[in-house]
């Protein structure tokens, strides 16, 4: 699926909840789905700089595609960790780094207001590591 159609999906999934104890359920159970960084990576150079706790992205390249990583020390930052992971993971480097994210501002209401307007923080991260990528691909053309 491409990155719109994921975001398509999550919006969708959340939205079609009626209440907010169902969509904190869903989103908790997102946060459980996120692809665990290992203790070795969570150091300067993969720290999401200026959030309200610790969080650490770290991006993979396997066959053309980008796979993420993540942690954080608290359960909102995780779920907001797993959802980004969701949306870019397993795209080509120009595909993540070209992306329109905008899941964010149709389900922002589910977080605090810190992470509504801190995300892009996260985002930012994730797209360098992607655009890094990108650039030794070019290089070895």
């Amino acid at each position: 699926m491409s990155i719109n159609e994921v975001q398509d999906k999550l919006i969708e999934d959340v939205l079609l909840l009626d209440d907010e104890v169902s969509r904190q359920q869903y989103i908790d159970n997102i946060a459980k789905s996120l692809p665990l960084m290992e203790d070795k990576y969570k150091h300067e150079h993969y720290q999401v700089q200026g959030w309200i706790s610790d969080i650490w992205i770290r991006a993979v390249y396997i066959k053309e595609r980008v796979w993420f990583t993540a942690a954080g020390t608290d359960k909102a930052s995780n779920s907001l960790l797993a959802m980004f992971a969701r949306v870019l993971s397993g795209n080509h480097p120009k595909d993540i780094a070209d992306a329109d994210i905008y899941f964010m501002s149709e389900i922002s209401g589910l977080f605090q207001p810190f992470f509504t307007v801190q995300w892009p923080l996260i985002l930012r991260k994730m797209k360098s590591q992607a655009v890094a990528y990108q650039i030794q691909l070019l290089q070895h053309m």
